[in-house]
């Protein structure tokens, strides 16, 4: 039994993650899920970043890809540093984007993500406006409710943590491109990126 479990988490490895797994509060990933970062979506951000620039908009790799372990250091972290709202962005290991392989955080050189600065919000917008075109979505895009805090950009609100305009995952074109034509982008559109993905089916031996 234990031959076969092992098998099969070998063969898991091998494979990898559909692109449109769900991965949320209720669908974890694998401990043992240690993929890397993904080729194709590392080539597309190459491309992304590379075309950025032409237009004038730099940017740079914040944060990649974070291993169940790397999480948990990451969480521990921002637990000790921000612990009121540490919940709010960070999610704890196994529940990460970031451990697919797909998901990164940009931001412009020299600046922290989270930066109120005119150069950020140049890429941020760039971002929301090209990333579908390199097969990206917006994680954690902007929305707006009726209540207070009315939105989600200091607490979370729609999406499962704060708005993050500078966290960015790979889906491939296609999907990226339908779920922008979806509006998800649009602050009074319920849409999400995750109405698209599916759940990793067996991931658990």
């Amino acid at each position: 039994m234990k031959l076969l479990v092992e098998l099969y988490i070998v063969v898991h490895m091998l494979m990898g993650a559909p692109l449109d797994v769900l991965v949320d509060a209720r669908h974890p990933l694998p401990l043992w899920f240690d993929p890397g970062p993904h080729s194709d979506a590392v080539s597309a951000l190459e491309d992304l970043i590379s075309e950025a620039g032409d237009a004038g908009i730099k940017a740079i790799v914040y944060s990649g890809y974070r291993s169940y372990s790397k999480q948990g250091s990451a969480v521990e972290r921002e637990w000790r540093e921000r612990p009121s709202t540490a919940g709010f962005y960070v999610a704890e290991p196994g529940y990460s984007e970031h451990q697919l392989g797909t998901a990164f955080d940009l931001v412009w050189p020299g600046l922290q993500v989270e930066f109120s600065d005119p150069r950020n919000e140049q890429l941020y917008i760039w971002l929301e406006e090209n990333a579908h075109h390199f097969g990206f979505v917006l994680s954690y895009p902007y929305k707006e409710i009726e209540g207070w805090p009315y939105n989600n950009r200091w607490m979370p609100q729609v999406t499962e943590f704060i708005h993050e305009p500078w966290h960015i995952r790979y889906v491939g074109i296609s999907l990226a491109e339908e779920i922008f034509a979806a509006g998800y982008l649009d602050p009074q559109n319920s849409v999400l990126p995750q109405d698209y993905y599916q759940p990793w089916a067996g991931i658990s031996p």
